[in-house]
């Protein structure tokens, strides 16, 4: 089966799942998303997107892809910007806007938390341009 590149924008629904809470210890808390809920054709990368749930729309940051500073496999999740998330709602749908670039490792914690800095700020000016 050959995988196709994705269109934007692509829009999907999936379950949020627990994840183990290091978003939160490195000051960018996100909601996890079930894999198996994930669109084959979306490659690993780090993406735009607008995330809904509730009838609200929120900008947000998303990794797709492994954690390669810290050892661990694949995760999609959503980075809601300038909005606590207090409780998780079940179910979200997501816009993917565009692609914003791949995953990458980085030396330290630290590297991450600056990147993450940058890549939201991206986010931003991208969804205040369209």
């Amino acid at each position: 089966m050959s995988l196709r590149t994705p269109r934007f924008p692509l829009c999907f629904t999936a379950r949020v799942v627990r994840g183990v809470g290091r978003g939160r210890t490195i000051g960018s808390p996100t909601l996890n998303l079930d894999p198996e809920e994930i669109p084959r054709t979306l490659k690993n990368g780090i993406y735009v997107c607008r995330i809904r749930w509730s009838r609200l729309t929120f900008a947000a940051a998303m990794h797709c892809g492994p954690r390669p500073v810290f050892a661990d496999t694949f995760a999609c999740e959503v980075h809601v910007i300038d909005h606590p998330v207090r409780r998780a709602p079940t179910r979200v749908t997501v816009e993917v806007v565009r692609r914003l670039r791949n995953i990458r490792n980085f030396r330290s914690v630290a590297q991450l938390q600056k990147q993450i800095a940058r890549d939201i700020e991206m986010v931003r000016k991208i969804l205040k341009k369209g």
